[in-house]
């Protein structure tokens, strides 16, 4: 993490909240974030719920600043919120992730997380007055769905549609990443007119805390709690709707670990997406709202080349709208893919091993030419230790199949060159993880049954073995 210039306030930090007619506002020693939600939405949803959950995300969006400006105390005037247990158990076990991300020690990370005192206006926890753990009474079924335009969201809203249940998507708009929202405006707009489906967008002004941009660092302190934060933020829609379900886009390398060199466990796709960390946001939503609601992902048995086939080969419709880059160079201001980022990089290899016309989803170059080697370089030279977005293996899958289907370019000979030799000798293995069905563990078995129809319909021709 970059050193950065003393804030206004010196060594205090201050956290207050207030509900407004229009959300919440997180005010951080008086700089104000709002949270801005769609009228109709937040007016439905009950005055003292707005007051419990303004409570929880006055802590959840800046739980991580005290650590960030290297302090040990915040001062909240807001009570103690009911998530606290659950947030604090979900942010320290995200700091070995996030110190790989900043080059930094994980120990030492880990101990200045635990060493914050945060200081509340009162300890008394706020809880919807009856707790009526009751299920949503509305037919048919309705599901919210944080949505991104990437390709889990727009599956996940895919399959809900094909099983009967009525998918609500949520776009929350984040103010780091300077050119994403400018992107998928344009895609909202002809998603909503194609699909017939409005998106209901969240406009998240405390995200400028994620990174510590506000503050004049460089950090991925703070998004550590990203998914947890949106199921929260999502409970007013869950209210408005009478959903059951929120249904995440977390899949099956969401569940990789490995321990680094400082011996730290390391959640590699951060402990909020792990499979541990799903029931665990079922319960403190359901206490939150005053109702069961189940927290899920439809794509746990699933890694991403496997979702990349099913959602571009059974539903094209909705998959020419998949936008996975995160925008945020130089790269990106004319398209909603930069082209140069590892992340653009393997989601081209997964789209030309599954078939996909990268064209149609808005891939204007090709990404293993000359030009585009270092998109590919962390593939080459993998450090285990330092991993960077995706798996290794299934990028080396994704090579494999898609220098068979004929793609061409100077990484596909290097691949050729250097790994495919090796790696064809474990193709069997590979396939059977990276295109076949995973155990999941946290799938009801009313919809285990139909999700699994359905993947073993689409990823038969990539499987002519049965899984393990």
């Amino acid at each position: 993490m970059t050193s950065h210039k003393p804030h206004k306030d010196g060594n205090t930090l201050t956290v207050d909240a207030h509900v407004t007619e229009q959300g919440i506002d997180i005010l951080v020693n008086d700089d104000c974030f709002p949270i801005h939600y769609p009228e109709a939405i937040w007016k439905q949803y009950p005055t003292d719920k707005r007051e419990i959950l303004k409570d929880n995300i006055a802590y959840s969006s800046t739980l991580f600043v005290p650590q960030m400006l290297g302090l040990r105390e915040v001062h909240y005037k807001t009570a103690r919120p009911l998530s606290e247990p659950y947030l604090f158990k979900n942010g320290i076990y995200d700091m070995p992730t996030t110190a790989i991300s900043d080059d930094a020690s994980s120990r030492e990370y880990v101990r200045a997380f635990f060493n914050v005192h945060p200081i509340f206006a009162s300890n008394a926890v706020a809880y919807p007055e009856t707790v009526t753990l009751t299920k949503a009474s509305k037919s048919p079924r309705r599901a919210i769905v944080p949505f991104s335009f990437g390709k889990e969201s727009l599956l996940s809203f895919a399959l809900c549609r094909e099983l009967g249940i009525d998918p609500i998507p949520v776009l929350f708009v984040e103010p780091t990443n300077m050119y994403e929202h400018m992107h998928k405006q344009p895609l909202l707009e002809a998603f909503e007119k194609e699909i017939g489906s409005p998106v209901h967008v969240v406009n998240y002004q405390p995200g400028m805390l994620r990174s510590g941009k506000y503050f004049n660092l460089q950090t991925e302190l703070g998004w550590g709690l990203q998914t947890t934060e949106y199921s929260l933020l999502c409970l007013p829609f869950a209210h408005a709707f009478d959903a059951d379900m929120i249904v995440l886009g977390n899949e099956q390398s969401c569940n990789d670990t490995f321990f680094d060199r400082e011996d730290m466990l390391v959640y590699k796709s951060a402990y909020d997406q792990h499979t541990d960390c799903t029931p665990q946001q079922s319960v403190v939503s359901s206490l939150l709202l005053g109702r069961n609601i189940s927290v899920t992902s439809f794509l746990e048995p699933l890694y991403e080349i496997a979702i990349t086939h099913i959602l571009h080969h059974r539903y094209p419709e909705i998959g020419k709208f998949q936008m996975s880059c995160m925008a945020d160079s130089e790269n990106a201001r004319e398209r909603r893919w930069c082209q140069h980022c590892t992340k653009c990089g393997y989601i081209f290899a997964l789209c030309a091993a599954c078939g996909v016309n990268t064209a149609v989803i808005g891939f204007t170059e090709n990404l293993f030419d000359q030009e585009h080697t270092g998109v590919f370089e962390n593939f080459f030279g993998y450090d285990p230790q330092n991993p960077v977005y995706g798996s290794q293996e299934e990028l080396g899958l994704a090579f494999l199949l898609a220098s068979r289907a004929g793609h061409t370019g100077a990484s596909i000979d290097r691949f050729n060159k250097e790994v495919r030799p090796k790696l064809e000798k474990d193709e069997e293995r590979l396939r059977r993880t990276y295109l076949g069905i995973n155990p999941d563990r946290n799938l009801s078995e009313e919809i285990r049954a139909p999700l699994l129809r359905i993947f073993t319909e689409e990823l038969r021709d990539y499987m002519p073995y049965e899984n393990a």
